[in-house]
């Protein structure tokens, strides 16, 4: 049983005129959820509330009802908790390409998606797009999620395509999104959990303006709000071009579960009533 706390915050940075991020903290079912609207498409804040109500519906329902929708996905996971969280971004990319070609005013949206799931003694990252996912752990960070764009993924374009951008843009062009087409690939990452990790999730509005590095020399796990609210404002000083969206998920503790707690009970039930008899294990 792993036991969490966390710190979420969202900004309109200064130039957008709306926040097309949305983003999800829910501790009961150990989910936690950035998506970032499509810049500069229609309905891009829509996009990513979709996406983050439809996941987080679909996970919170034990017996899921909807049925799977991971189809767009080369290769079924043995881990059932990674497969749910991959049928139900599937679901969600699946709902809002829908709803973009029934409704005019809609066409074209879509959202990035990054999620952590937490399993009884892992995490399962996965996303769509290119919204960071970082693991901080001994005084270390590293990526649990893998870009989705043309910089990114340029060994296997044409170069026909890459060369129709300038080379400075090849970072903010998704290759993927959620929503933009009938069905979508996600990349999922499980690992082990340990007491004192933190996992950072954000939008590109804050890792464009914010380096890794600093990222883990600002992150304070005794204050996840007031570092969620210090980065936040860190990136609208060198900027703000974007949303800004921030997560912070300090592991304090991974407690072993009821089951592993009750079997232990058991097991040591033989020794105590032998102890009764004066019986000693021979050593």
């Amino acid at each position: 049983m792993i036991i969490t706390q966390s710190a979420g915050y969202s900004d309109i940075g200064k130039v957008r005129k709306a926040n097309e991020d949305s983003y999800l903290l829910n501790p009961s079912v150990g989910l936690y959820v950035v998506a970032d609207g499509m810049g500069g498409h229609r309905g891009g804040d829509v996009a990513s509330q979709m996406a983050v109500d439809i996941i987080q519906h679909y996970l919170s329902v034990p017996s899921n009802p909807l049925g799977s929708a991971a189809d767009g996905n080369d290769d079924t996971l043995d881990n059932e908790h990674a497969n749910r969280l991959i049928e139900s971004i599937s679901l969600a990319n699946q709902r809002i390409y829908e709803r973009s070609v029934a409704e005019e005013a809609f066409k074209g949206m879509g959202t990035t998606v990054s999620a952590l799931y937490f399993n009884e003694d892992t995490m399962i990252a996965a996303n769509v797009g290119d919204s960071p996912i970082y693991l901080i752990r001994n005084q270390e960070i590293e990526r649990l999620y893998t870009p989705h764009t043309l910089l990114h993924e340029r060994h296997r374009i044409p170069k026909a395509i890459l060369n129709r951008f300038p080379e400075e843009r090849l970072g903010h062009i998704l290759t993927r999104a959620v929503g933009i087409r009938d069905s979508v690939n996600v990349d999922v990452l499980e690992t082990p959990c340990f007491e004192n990790d933190i996992v950072v999730l954000c939008s590109d509005g804050l890792s464009n303006n914010i380096q890794k590095e600093e990222i883990l020399s600002l992150t304070d796990p005794n204050d996840l709000d007031g570092t969620c609210e210090k980065m936040t404002a860190l990136a609208n000083q060198r900027g703000g071009e974007d949303n800004i969206t921030i997560i912070l998920i300090h592991v304090v503790s991974t407690k072993p579960g009821f089951k592993e707690m009750l079997l232990s009970r058991i097991l040591a039930v033989p020794l105590k009533v032998a102890s009764l008899f004066g019986v000693r294990k021979r050593s």
